[in-house]
């Protein structure tokens, strides 16, 4: 079996380039990682980083909107980029003899656009837009409302596209200061995987990618949780969509695979305990998963549930029973091995692909500075125990620290119909 090969190279201004070499592929992703997301904005700021995003896409010093999106496009492969709490990515993916002309598109359009103020007034009405289909779709804002009220006033917790009204003032200045402040070389993560060479990205980088050196920015801080709260936002809907969810652990921390098992084994999937309980047996909603967010400081266990109003209490009390029973002794060893099977083998079929490949790259070097292989991971899954599984969901699922949000065609009385004893 032919394996794949990581290299990494810091260059002289803290830029980091990391690769995953895989010549068994005729593809290959390429991602320009910034450290920078919502959680760096101020509140004034809020949305900044996506309307970013957007606008690198509007036209460089060499190139129009129109020739960037059919740069690639005209070749068979893909531009595209998103914008999360922490991070902002611009990648593409393209045959490896397109390999210099995709990494001269994602490089002119990180460090060289012009943010034209015609384009910039037409992408307010377009993020706008894009605004609005979220707040038209609950089962997504659900979650904005959610990770507001588990995380403010910290900045964590703020929308990742911001409010219409705050993005209608924003001025072409303010995206360029905000550029030159955390669009800096120690902030930036060049990565590849599929057939890549290494050397050739460190010297395309060189070559185009000029960005501003390090600078003294804001440091991050850890937001506070005190305790968990619970909140209902009344609206006229067809569903009631809740999410509830407790403060957890970064990437970083040695628990993330005890968590991501007990995560596996609780709400991801058909086979799991709450899909099982909450739908199969008691056909009480239609969609029901766990999630596990990890942050570079902390962290946030998530369960979501869409239902009719009538049947919220009795949904959201069998979930918290479900809870309750992993804090004991009901996981089994028999369990544990199905929920390890199911994550290694998530785990190998996602990695099949370059994106995935890339992406897991720059994640592990943003968060971790190190490159984690498929082995180590693969090995760091095997060697979790019952008893960690078990003592992770008596740590994290502990009733003061819960967190739920309501919203729908439901009553305020919801949290007082509750029984949060369950998880004492």
């Amino acid at each position: 079996m032919i394996k794949s090969k990581y290299s990494r190279t810091v260059l002289d201004n803290g830029l980091r380039v990391v690769t995953e070499s895989m010549p068994y592929l005729k593809s290959v992703t390429i991602g320009i990682w910034i450290d920078v997301g919502s959680r760096d904005e101020t509140t004034r700021e809020n949305g900044i980083s996506h309307f970013i995003e957007h606008m690198c896409f509007k036209g460089t010093e060499t190139r129009s909107p129109v020739e960037i999106a059919q740069s690639l496009e005209s070749l068979g492969g893909t531009l595209n980029a998103f914008t999360s709490r922490e991070h902002t990515c611009y990648y593409c993916r393209i045959l490896d003899e397109h390999f210099d002309l995709g990494f001269d598109v994602l490089s002119d359009i990180v460090a060289h656009s012009t943010f034209d103020v015609k384009e910039l007034a037409r992408e307010k009405e377009v993020i706008c837009e894009e605004i609005k289909d979220v707040q038209d779709t609950p089962a997504d804002l659900v979650h904005d409302y959610f990770a507001k009220t588990v995380w403010d006033p910290h900045p964590l917790g703020q929308s990742i596209m911001g409010e219409a009204k705050g993005i209608k003032k924003l001025k072409r200045t303010d995206l360029i200061n905000f550029i030159s402040k955390h669009y800096t070389a120690d902030r930036i993560v060049v990565a590849a995987a599929g057939a890549v060479d290494h050397d050739q990205l460190v010297n395309q980088t060189l070559a185009k990618l000029k960005v501003a050196e390090a600078r003294d920015g804001s440091k991050h801080t850890k937001p506070v949780y005190e305790k968990g709260k619970r909140i209902v936002f009344n609206r006229k809907l067809q569903q009631t969509h809740v999410c509830l969810g407790f403060p957890s652990f970064p990437f970083s921390d040695l628990r993330r695979m005890p968590i991501l098992i007990l995560n596996t084994l609780l709400g991801s999937g058909m086979g799991s305990r709450l899909f099982q309980s909450v739908r199969e047996k008691r056909g009480l909603v239609y969609t029901i998963y766990s999630y596990q967010d990890f942050y570079r400081d902390t962290g946030l266990y998530g369960l979501y549930l869409g239902t009719d109003a009538s049947k919220a209490n009795e949904a959201v009390n069998i979930v918290l029973e479900e809870l309750a029973q992993v804090k004991d002794t009901s996981i089994t060893e028999e369990e544990v091995d199905r929920a390890k099977s199911q994550l290694k083998g998530n785990l190998m079929l996602a990695l099949e692909g370059s994106y995935s490949r890339m992406n897991r790259l720059a994640r592990h070097e943003l968060f971790l500075n190190k490159f984690v292989s498929l082995d180590q991971s693969t090995a760091e899954i095997n060697a979790v125990t019952l008893d960690q599984v078990r003592e992770v969901a008596r740590e994290i699922f502990v009733e003061p620290a819960m967190t739920m949000v309501a919203m729908g065609p439901v009553k305020p009385t919801l949290v007082k119909e509750i029984d949060w004893s369950t998880l004492s």
